[in-house]
């Protein structure tokens, strides 16, 4: 029972991260689930990692068309970056597969410190 609440509140806390600032909804899935793999001998890190990114596409599905219908059209930049996005997340899947779960954690760490630290830097006017 505890595991169905973790992930109901993972699943609406990342919806709501994703509709209104566009990320961070993967992140709270990994969290959840990650918490969630670690009472298991048998979880791996990158089922961690595919879970959350088979969650992110409906989610980001239903805020696109929460944007479209309030009248926020798509920039012609989303246009661009669709193709080469799919093509990086055909190649991405396929690494994941090759790649031990530790080097994914490690990459996906860096990567949220980095991003947090841009974050940070951004809003204190220094980027």
């Amino acid at each position: 029972m505890r595991d169905i609440v973790l992930l109901a509140l993972a699943g609406a806390a990342a919806g709501a991260l994703n509709g209104l600032i566009g990320t961070g909804g993967g992140i709270v899935i990994v969290y959840a689930v990650g918490r969630m793999s670690r009472a298991s001998p048998l979880a791996d890190r990158r089922d961690v990692f595919a879970t959350a990114v088979a969650s992110i596409l409906p989610i980001s599905a239903v805020s696109a068309a929460i944007y479209a219908a309030g009248g926020v059209g798509l920039p012609r930049a989303a246009a661009g970056a669709f193709v080469p996005a799919v093509l990086g997340g055909a190649a991405g899947g396929l690494l994941l597969d090759r790649a031990g779960g530790k080097i994914v954690s490690a990459i996906f760490a860096l990567l949220v410190m980095w991003a947090g630290l841009c974050l940070l830097l951004r809003a204190s006017g220094v980027m």
